[in-house]
């Protein structure tokens, strides 16, 4: 796929945090279908570069959805574009049980069809049995797993994930595999930071981004 039928494109883009550049110049776009792997050493920039694509880090450069800079225009739209996945599970209510969790996010983002794709999110992740268990019971893989699944809940373009396979066992790790295969083969798009291999199934598809290079 040629960089002008890409999607989401980000140009010359710098970042600066505490007074250091963590990169600069950086110029790659992501298209349907396609998964970006951001790989690099701890510290060079990784998640700043998932919270720019997200809207939420101020950047130098550009950063466009089609041919509209959001950034200069506001983030309200794009936020509606994609689901941000962090490296630790922040997000969720320990107290509560693994569906109350989703039914949470689900409303919050005013899905269609909640409880429908709440449990396609549940059994594509093997969570269904645990779908009533209280977060606080789970084991950090299976919050790991709810995260993911929350992911999968929001009907989002791109994917936008922090160290995805954190706590994840082998099974696990296949299963989020899988649905990013059903994710990208019904045409979404993913930015995967990772120190894992990604390797999507559809040929083609996967491309890297090393940060903290010389």
């Amino acid at each position: 796929m040629s960089a002008s039928n890409r999607l989401f494109e980000l140009k010359d883009v710098a970042c600066r945090r505490g007074g250091r550049v963590l990169f600069r110049n950086l110029s790659f776009g992501v298209g349907e279908g396609e998964v970006v792997h951001l790989a690099g050493p701890n510290g060079s920039g990784k998640t700043s570069l998932l919270r720019i694509m997200a809207g939420a880090l101020p950047c130098e450069g550009q950063v466009l959805w089609g041919n509209d800079n959001f950034l200069e225009k506001g983030v309200d739209e794009h936020a509606r574009r994609f689901a941000f996945l962090p490296s630790d599970d922040r997000n969720l209510k320990v107290l509560e049980t693994v569906s109350e969790n989703l039914s949470f996010w689900a409303g919050l983002w005013q899905v269609a069809d909640a409880a429908a794709r709440i449990a396609a999110a549940l059994e594509a992740l093997g969570m269904t049995a645990l779908k009533d268990t209280a977060l606080r019971y789970l084991s950090a893989g299976q919050k790991r797993r709810v995260s993911l699944a929350r992911v999968l809940v929001k009907e989002s373009k791109l994917w936008l994930l922090d160290e995805p396979f954190n706590g994840l066992d082998d099974a696990s790790a296949g299963l989020f595999k899988a649905a990013l295969d059903a994710h990208l083969s019904a045409g979404g798009m993913a930015a995967i930071a990772s120190h894992h291999a990604i390797e999507p199934s559809q040929k083609g598809s996967l491309r890297r981004v090393t940060l903290g290079e010389a």
